[in-house]
């Protein structure tokens, strides 16, 4: 009798940066339990995915959870995918990227499992044309993408039960479709009706095969059973249904046709990406600074593997596999996209991407300098929207600047923590050196959640700007002439930065160039993301006031402040601001459907100004352990 081939597969994820209770918790409802069921079934066959994220978790953990796939795996009875080692979404990454985390998975299960890996599990099925030259190159045979993609292209209902051959510039890669109706029906619907499908299923010519393959994590969600049930059926009807792993169907059966397939994902995907994944990067422009900092470390990372270093050839190799693998984490995709579990808007998550970039950039910092003190200034398109941005960098902190976002400061890393202290995410954007001219019925209600009126056009807008560099300081100038409520106005401001210092220096100076005398409210908005809003161990401190409530997710006014401090107990540091003039301040978190994002804090002042008169603050930055 010609059977129908049967593939049942589970692929298995953590995002890098989860919480250690989720991965515990989902070890021991889902991932251990699936595996031990399917060691009782020996006669049914079995494709999985982990992601390297989880095999690192499990190599830490539970190595006895390796021993038990590798005993399945030897035995035939899995067939273990490949993928990108830390779930990158492909299209994002560079080609030598791409490449390299597949190799690494590649290496990982040959030398744990015995055998070199044919397929690979494609992040959230994110397919582009380009990818079989890239997946050849990896030694990559086959992948799966949704039977949806192969219907786009005019692939009739019942062609759907075999495999494709597709190509870039002549290599070629196999494709399987994965079938959606099964993903809808398992774990929810009961094993009669699982076997009714698929006895639907045409298979004339016997060499019809059908694929689930969908989180493992559902699984934890079974009760009364279900997996058990469902593999006693599948083994009962053994005389016309034939459990297989692709690679085995592969080996025995030839391809439908060949197919090309344009930029795709799931159904539900493309409809949140506008139809293509990169439209994340527009919609989201937090996701599109990320993303570029980690194309910046990646181009980074290519220049100084190809050329000379300061260090011998050992520590040279070391330094850059070190920070190739940070890299790697960081192009973990579940933070540069909303997701279905929030994604993005998770502030633990966004950390863990910039935390392991700025690790990388470490690694390259010690691989290219050396120990020895420096600074640096450069000008470069970072977010690639045609407009320069100013990058200040010392042997302690990077500072990214947009002069053509009224030259404020969109990043500040802090290295020795591998803490962006600016990931936020807001509407609108909530940036740091931003400068506001208040009307005087301004309310800190109202410019916390952006409802207020600006008294200038100074907030965003384009500056001028002039850098400026000796051998252990640089310094960035920036400047606008705008007006304010009629009036016209310059405003100049410099950052300074030194070697091996860990304060910024802040000079305003504001000129009235109106011909009458005026008065002004003036404030230079900063938003510091520490991560914890209501915990106990994260709060702030101000100089001579007794703010009662303290965390920093708190709001509140107070008069003549000139120093104040936000006490991050958790990682060890604390920001401080100290101004040489007494300010307003207010604070005010920025929040969303999610949860805590940043602190805000608008430190503010008021003057009068005669024609051509000006006024001048200065404002430090320090960061402490």
């Amino acid at each position: 009798m010609r059977k129908l081939k049967f593939v049942f597969g589970v692929h298995c994820h953590q995002p890098v940066g989860n919480f250690e209770s989720v991965f515990s918790d989902t070890y021991e409802r889902a991932y251990l339990p699936f595996v031990k069921i399917l060691a009782k079934y020996p006669r049914l066959k079995f494709v999985v995915y982990y992601s390297g994220v989880l095999y690192d978790w499990f190599e830490q953990n539970h190595p006895e959870f390796i021993e038990l796939l590798d005993e399945l795996a030897r035995k035939g009875q899995l067939e273990i995918l490949s993928g990108g080692y830390y779930e990158p979404i492909l299209s994002l990454i560079p080609d030598q990227d791409k490449i390299g985390q597949i190799e690494m998975a590649n290496q990982y299960i040959k030398e744990t499992f015995g055998r070199a890996p044919q397929g690979m599990w494609l992040t959230e099925r994110v397919w582009e044309p380009q990818l079989p030259k890239i997946l050849s190159k990896a030694g990559i045979e086959y992948t799966l993408v949704d039977d949806d993609h192969f219907i786009q292209v005019g692939v009739k209902l019942n062609k759907l039960f075999g495999y494709y051959l597709t190509e870039e510039e002549g290599e070629i890669v196999k494709l399987l479709p994965l079938n959606r109706k099964l993903r809808e029906f398992i774990p929810f619907r009961p094993s009669h009706e699982i076997i009714d499908y698929l006895k639907s299923i045409p298979n004339p010519d016997g060499n019809a095969v059908v694929i689930f393959m969908d989180n493992g994590e559902k699984f934890g969600l079974c009760q009364d059973g279900y997996l058990g049930k469902l593999l006693i059926a599948l083994e009962e009807n053994s005389d016309w249904l034939e459990s297989t792993t692709i690679s085995g169907y592969l080996e025995e059966y030839p391809p439908l046709g060949r197919i090309y397939l344009p930029s795709i994902s799931y159904v539900e995907l493309q409809r949140w990406a506008a139809g293509y994944f990169k439209n994340f990067l527009v919609r989201y422009p937090e996701s599109n600074r990320m993303h570029k900092k980690m194309l910046h470390v990646s181009s980074r990372l290519q220049t100084l593997s190809q050329g000379k270093s300061l260090i011998g050839g050992q520590e040279k190799a070391a330094n850059l596999r070190i920070a190739r693998r940070e890299l790697y984490q960081g192009q973990c995709h579940g933070a540069y996209w909303p997701g279905l579990s929030g994604g993005i808007n998770l502030n633990y998550l966004r950390h863990a991407v910039y935390s392991h970039l700025i690790r990388a950039e470490n690694e390259l910092d010690r691989f290219n300098r050396g120990s020895g003190p420096f600074v640096e200034l450069a000008i470069t398109d970072f977010d690639k929207d045609g407009r320069d941005e100013v990058i200040l960098s010392n042997n302690l902190l990077n500072l990214y600047f947009s002069p053509g976002r009224g030259g404020s400061l969109f990043e500040l890393d802090y290295k020795p923590k591998a803490f962006n202290l600016l990931d936020t995410l807001a509407r609108p954007q909530r940036f740091s050196l931003v400068d506001h001219f208040l009307l005087p019925e301004t309310t800190l209600s109202a410019f916390s959640y952006a409802k207020h009126v600006p008294a200038g056009d100074f907030n965003l807008k384009p500056y001028a700007y002039m850098p400026k560099r000796n051998e252990n300081e640089i310094v960035l100038r920036l400047a606008r002439d705008g007006i304010v409520d009629g009036v016209p106005v310059r405003l100049e401001k410099s950052i300074s930065l030194f070697a091996r210092q860990f304060i910024v220096l802040v000079e305003y100076e504001i000129t009235n160039l109106g011909g009458e005398p005026d008065e002004f409210w003036f404030g230079s908005e900063f938003n510091f993301s520490l991560l914890a809003g209501y915990t106990p161990d994260c709060y702030y401190e101000v100089a001579g006031h007794d703010l009662g409530h303290k965390v920093l997710a708190s709001r509140g006014e107070l008069e003549k402040v000139s120093q104040l401090k936000l006490v991050d107990e958790r990682n060890g540091f604390d920001v401080s601001l100290e101004l040489n003039k007494p300010a307003l301040l207010w604070r005010f978190p920025t929040e969303n459907d999610f949860g805590y994002q940043s602190s805000g804090l608008l430190p503010s002042w008021k003057f009068k100004l005669g024609s051509q008169e000006s006024w001048q603050v200065k404002i430090s930055l320090r960061i402490e352990e």
